[in-house]
């Protein structure tokens, strides 16, 4: 398994980080949300993950869309 560094975001804001080891950067990111993750679409809240051996960089989001309310 590759070892990835994981980053949570908000709009430009680092708000989180933690690295894991996973198959791959998808499975990296939902391990650090325990949620189904999607590529990133222009989203408030996303998460920046990095192949450490590799040097890639990878941006996802949580699949599900945020409620209405969620403030900013």
């Amino acid at each position: 398994m590759a070892r990835f560094q994981i980053e949570e975001i908000y709009g430009e804001r680092l708000v989180a980080t933690t690295s894991a080891e996973a198959p791959d950067a998808l499975s990296a990111a939902e391990t650090l949300t325990g949620k189904a993750i999607s590529t990133k679409a222009l989203q408030e809240h996303w998460f920046r993950v990095v192949d450490e051996r590799e040097g890639t960089v990878h941006e996802f989001r949580i699949a599900e869309e945020p409620p209405k309310d969620f403030a900013k």
